[in-house]
């Protein structure tokens, strides 16, 4: 399995998302959060299911996609096998 890395500003957007969610529904926020977390494990396990980004785009990128809901979860798969989520 892959290592993960997650930017620190991810896990600042991560923690504004619930705090978010949280103010109309403390258990979906909780929920939401899970479930962003659930993407992030099944990219670790399947680190090439996400979507090409520069198919997307008009620059040339490594990075991938998944979506989720409302969320889209970027992300690169490094030479020394692991990924990083981007803001």
């Amino acid at each position: 399995m892959m290592k993960l890395r997650i930017n620190p500003l991810v896990a600042q957007d991560l923690k504004s998302i619930k705090d978010y969610i949280a103010e109309d529904n403390a258990d979906k926020a909780l929920e939401t959060i899970q479930e962003i977390y659930r993407q992030f494990e099944n990219i670790q396990q399947f680190p090439y299911i996400g979507a090409d980004l520069s198919k997307r785009v008009s620059f040339k990128t490594d990075y991938k996609y998944v979506v989720w809901e409302d969320y889209v979860v970027l992300y690169k798969v490094g030479k020394d096998q692991r990924f990083r989520f981007k803001k």
